[in-house]
């Protein structure tokens, strides 16, 4: 019998500790956070600074530095002059609260590293995600490199990104149920909790929790899909959780009201559906990310259907049908589609992907490398004057300025940057909440930017004595050309017209 002495045996679990911290396995995981972080930076631009081209971020950071110093949450809308006194909900407070404390700690930087961290943070838990599905960490890793142009596409500071972070938790506790750990199943209402006061994506949730319960209630094999059925009391314990993550729901500053934000968005918002971007179906143009995701799909299909060796849960294949059809028709999917199809992609490629191998590790190696990125993540993460010289490149300032210098130039009609004119204390026309819908605001400003002949009534309908636009654009062109408006500012980014017709009480 041999007797190992308490010292020896604590060396000996801090070595493996240690070795664990440098495997293979986790060189993996800070390879795909760096890439992670990389995707941060805007076209041509620095190392996160996505956090200046976001202008929704802005407005975020108001109404969370709002909340901050009043400790009240927003019931009446006072940053624009368009809405001005009407309801008003902050329908992603935890999130803007979460965003207005990383600026107001760390500046520009702590945007930074607030984006970083939560893009990182978002890959990590997909990468274990995929690990748990395929059992296989090369495949698991792969997986998440080849949809990261797609999910790095939406790693934007915005409380969007927090939803599907939760969404990624919720998939991982519900597979490590199916697993056999069952005490992680109980951690979602929790997460729900969270979910319904950061981002209306826990809808989302509700639906992959619901349909992994019914697709439990039967079972069967057909083809490539298989439905696994649930013991008696595993339908018993899934139908709790459900109950729970919905009876907590209404626990928020708005009642039940975020909790209803997503029917809201869905029926009676079509002019936002219509008019922004994200909710545009997918084009080629989108770019490189519209090609990864066709072809990650056709592969995907083609591969499955040469080899058909593969089974996949019945609740997967909906998820992943689900995804790829609302990608098509709301640009804003993919982002769901790549949190669904990882754990997918990664069990394809277990197939001709090996294992990894503990016994073959190099970890002195590992080391090196992942001191080396670590190191060069640091030197180039952005300093604050870098980071506001390229602010300035992309939000007006100086215009915001002039206009502070100008009161009389107030109400300003504002073609962009609603969200920094918001942050920057000016009442604003419309910025990137969806509450514009109310009242005809939104689609006023549709037909004022696209040149409406309507459009000079409706300036004068909301009594705008000037109009801040991009330079070049087409609405400064058509107010250039006519003979009661006249440009009193521009510069690089930006130019400023006065109603001169205004002050004369002429006509507009």
């Amino acid at each position: 019998m041999s007797i190992i002495a308490p010292h020896e045996d604590s060396t000996g679990n801090l070595s493996k500790v240690l070795r664990k911290a440098i495997s293979f396995p986790v060189l993996l995981g800070v390879l795909l956070a760096a890439g992670a972080f990389a995707s941060t930076s805007s076209e041509g631009g620095a190392l996160g600074t996505k956090v200046l081209t976001a202008d929704d971020m802005f407005w975020h950071i108001a109404i969370g530095r709002e909340i901050l110093a009043t400790r009240h949450w927003p019931t009446v809308e006072h940053f624009s002059f368009t809405l001005a006194g009407q309801d008003s909900v902050a329908y992603e407070w935890l999130g803007d609260v979460l965003i207005a404390a990383a600026q107001r700690w760390g500046g520009w930087r702590g945007l930074v590293g607030l984006l970083g961290g939560l893009s990182a943070g978002f890959v990590l838990l997909l990468y274990y995600l995929a690990y748990l599905r395929s059992k296989n960490l090369k495949a698991a890793a792969v997986a998440c490199a080849l949809l990261l142009p797609i999910a790095g596409a939406f790693f934007t500071l915005r409380p969007q990104l927090l939803g599907y972070i939760f969404l990624v938790i919720t998939l991982i506790c519900l597979e490590r149920y199916r697993q056999g750990a069952r005490k992680t199943l109980w951690l979602l209402p929790l997460v729900f909790l969270l979910w319904v006061n950061t981002h209306g994506t826990f809808a989302m949730g509700l639906l992959v929790v619901g349909l992994y319960w019914a697709a439990g209630l039967v079972g069967f094999e057909r083809g490539c899909v298989v439905a696994q059925r649930w013991k008696p009391k595993q339908r018993r314990e899934l139908l709790l959780v459900l109950l729970a993550c919905m009876a907590v729901l209404p626990v928020t500053p708005y009642g039940t009201r975020l909790a209803a934000y997503p029917l809201e968005m869905a029926l009676l918002r079509p002019t936002v559906m219509g008019n922004v971007t994200e909710w545009y179906p997918l084009a080629l143009r989108h770019g490189v990310w519209a090609y990864a995701f066709l072809g990650l799909v056709l592969v995907f299909v083609v591969v499955q259907a040469m080899f058909g060796a593969l089974v996949y849960r019945v609740e997967e294949i909906v998820l992943l049908a689900f995804g790829v059809w609302q990608s098509c028709l709301h640009v804003r999917f993919l982002f769901f589609f790549a949190a669904i199809f990882a754990p997918l992609l990664a069990t394809l490629l277990a197939r001709w992907v090996p294992a990894y191998a503990p016994q073959k590790d190099k970890y002195a190696l590992n080391a090196l490398l992942i001191a080396l990125l670590a190191l060069g993540l640091a030197a180039l993460y952005p300093s604050s004057r870098a980071l506001e010289t390229a602010a300035d490149e992309q939000d007006p300032r100086a215009a915001v300025e002039f206009l502070r210098q100008h009161p009389g130039l107030d109400p300003t009609f504002n073609e962009a940057w609603g969200g920094y004119l918001v942050w920057s204390g000016r009442k604003v026309f419309m910025d990137g909440r969806d509450v514009y819908e109310n009242g005809g605001v939104l689609s006023d400003y549709v037909r004022i930017v696209n040149l409406d002949p309507e459009m000079r009534f409706l300036l004068r309908k909301y009594g705008v004595r000037a109009c801040l636009v991009r330079r070049d654009s087409p609405l400064g062109t058509y107010l250039a050309a006519l003979p009661d408006w006249k440009r009193v500012y521009a510069d690089d980014l930006s130019v400023i017209y006065e109603d001169q017709g205004s002050h004369r009480g002429g006509p507009h």
